[in-house]
């Protein structure tokens, strides 16, 4: 991660910088890096917060168990925070299963796994050339929402729906991804602009979900400039003058629905105050609502 290696010297400068990424390394620091999607651990339990809403078996708890990743990306669920909120919200704790973070072969075993220990939500984080070669084996085993067996798979953002759902169609049907940014669909004002930006420079072709990523980092620096200004001209503003009075000041920022409002402060730097959970049906990006954080990080 390229930021991990520039935050001590961005800090000493008193620089903020959005981010793409999230991780409790931005949450945990010197609070000037600000992302605008939740780390990985809150979304996942956003989607498990979803699942356990549509429980309905009140003979017995739900059984969740991770299948993720097995690379650093794919690991940093496995902290005390995140099984520690998922057994006291109500599930009941199986184990872990790893899928290569691109599969060189069907993870066959891994899914196995789940069906043999009876699991009923499966979370993770994935990368999408893990998780549709991932479900496209799911699905060739029988495993899913609309399978002979009944299994709900949920991934953290970089899962994005958006590339996700296209390419898999029907195979997709009933992943769930939390933290996600909004569809191609949506008919807010964000994307609007995001499809006349596209319209005009990339003739129309739909780039992947980081596009929007790029334009909510554009916004949140404009805005930090913008609030910075109210306190002194532009072209006296040093970095730590937009930090202190731009970035630390934005509140409850609209960026027309891209992803949800973000809020930073000198000991807040999550942004958004709520995750998106999102569900691939029939192959169109459905948003399922939004859930509250949990902020599930191991305190550094």
């Amino acid at each position: 991660m390229y930021f991990q290696a520039l935050m001590q010297r961005l800090a000493d400068d008193n620089m903020g910088a959005t981010s793409q990424a999230a991780g409790p390394w931005a949450l945990t620091k010197s609070q000037n890096i600000f992302p605008n999607y939740p780390i990985y651990t809150d979304s996942c339990a956003a989607v498990a917060d979803w699942f356990m809403s549509t429980w309905k078996d009140s003979s017995r708890k739900p059984r969740v168990a991770y299948l993720t990743a097995n690379s650093a990306l794919g690991k940093g669920i496995e902290i005390p925070q995140m099984k520690d909120y998922l057994t006291s919200a109500g599930f009941e704790w199986v184990g872990a299963q790893y899928v290569d973070q691109v599969p060189t072969a069907p993870p066959t075993t891994a899914l196995a796994w789940l069906k043999d220990n009876k699991v009923d939500l499966a979370l993770g984080v994935m990368i999408n050339p893990g998780s549709q070669a991932t479900i496209k084996e799911a699905v060739r085993l029988g495993m899913g929402i609309d399978q002979p067996y009944k299994i709900a798979f949920g991934f953290a953002t970089p899962s994005h729906l958006q590339q996700f759902a296209p390419p898999m169609g029907q195979t997709g049907n009933g992943v769930l991804v939390g933290g996600g940014y909004a569809p191609w669909e949506d008919t807010g004002d964000g994307i609007k602009f995001a499809k006349d930006l596209i319209n005009k420079y990339h003739g129309g072709t739909m780039p992947v979900p980081l596009y929007m990523g790029g334009l909510i980092e554009g916004i949140t620096q404009l805005e930090a400039i913008r609030l910075a200004s109210l306190q002194k001209p532009v072209d006296q503003l040093t970095p730590a003058d937009v930090l202190k009075t731009g970035f630390y000041q934005i509140k409850d920022l609209n960026v027309g629905g891209l992803t949800p409002n973000l809020t930073y402060g000198p000991s807040y730097t999550q942004g958004v105050g709520k995750v998106v959970v999102e569900q691939d049906q029939n192959g169109k990006v459905i948003v399922l609502g939004l859930y509250d954080l949990h902020n599930l990080f191991a305190k550094q």
